[in-house]
């Protein structure tokens, strides 16, 4: 291909090359290293990778049957999360693989059928997903990829589809997935911490992508902040629980055998098991009161008991007082 074809393929997946000689100089270094070849066209130079695994048939190959698995299953579940910059270097390793696994040899029928025996499932009920707009993905992966600024119209929970929308400009920090959506999480630079605080905590947020009207990125790279762990983030400050409060002391009753998967799957480090005067678990431990702990608790129904702290009981009580007011008439 040109080098101009060159350049068009490395902005479509997200690398911005600025002009085009920087493009031909790279391109004349990696034809130093034997990578790629060049011949004369005229007044232009066409350019053509040197034969390593440039098609699936090569690549099928060289592949061993293991290697063929790994990247099935690989496009498989994770080939959704990838920004086009990494899979579309991948998809000569991806395709080489569904050639390998189609081969009659000898050891492939195992390895074919390996596939076919693993899945992932949601532990809930299962909704129709929200459709997520490619091009959509397609930016916001590609910007948190390269660490460069978005500008989004998002459209927040039961705002009118009606009203306009304000851009925003965002820093895309990480991109996770929770109950089969699809989140970004974002710092807002407009929004500088307070200097007289403890802890300097920058204004960071959930993006639902599904909700995200429009994008673009802004060209600007941004400097990524130190003090961000997605790990910390999600584990340490459960901010996927939603509307997360202190942490509290819960203890919970419950009948028959509700609760017997807390014994394999606890619900705190410090969980502590006991069985009450009238043969029901009693189960004890640090939790972070949330959303998501109060769907789980909901979940029960009448199976459990708040016994402790005496404020999320009485908040409880009262939910079901009106839930059983509304179903008696």
């Amino acid at each position: 291909m040109t080098t101009p074809e060159v350049r068009q393929q490395l902005e479509e997946r997200g690398h911005r090359t600025k002009y085009p000689k920087k493009v031909l100089r790279e391109l004349a270094k990696l034809e130093k290293k034997k990578v790629v070849l060049s011949t004369s066209n005229g007044r232009e130079l066409l350019w053509q990778r040197k034969p390593w695994l440039h098609g699936a048939r090569d690549g099928a190959g060289l592949m061993g049957a293991a290697e063929a698995v790994a990247f099935h299953i690989l496009q498989r579940f994770a080939g959704n999360k990838l920004p086009a910059a990494v899979t579309k270097d991948l998809e000569p390793l991806f395709s080489a693989a569904e050639v390998r696994l189609s081969q009659e040899k000898a050891d492939n029928r195992i390895y074919r059928a390996w596939p076919d025996k693993v899945d992932s499932v949601d532990g809930t009920f299962a909704l129709i997903r929200p459709n997520l707009r490619e091009d959509i993905f397609h930016v916001i992966a590609t910007a948190t990829f390269f660490e460069r600024e978005v500008c989004v119209k998002y459209r927040p929970a039961g705002k009118p589809e009606t009203e306009d929308l304000t851009p925003k400009t965002l820093w895309p920090l990480a991109l996770v997935e929770s109950a089969g959506l699809m989140y970004m999480v974002a710092q807002d630079p407009s929004f500088e911490p307070r200097k007289d605080k403890p802890r300097i905590q920058w204004l960071r947020s959930l993006f639902r992508l599904d909700r995200i009207v429009s994008t673009v990125e802004s060209g600007k790279t941004f400097a990524y902040p130190e003090d961000f762990s997605l790990r910390t983030y999600v584990e340490g400050e459960q901010a996927f629980n939603f509307l997360t409060e202190p942490a509290v002391k819960l203890s919970i009753a419950f009948d028959g055998n509700a609760g017997n998967h807390l014994k394999e799957t606890p619900m705190a480090k410090d969980q502590e098991l006991a069985t009450l005067a009238d043969g029901r678990l009693r189960v004890t431990g640090t939790v972070i009161p949330s959303l998501k702990l109060r769907w789980w608790l909901r979940s029960f129904g009448a199976n459990v008991e708040i016994l402790t702290p005496v404020s999320m009981r009485e908040e409880f009580a009262a939910e079901y007082r009106k839930l059983a007011a509304r179903y008696e008439s």
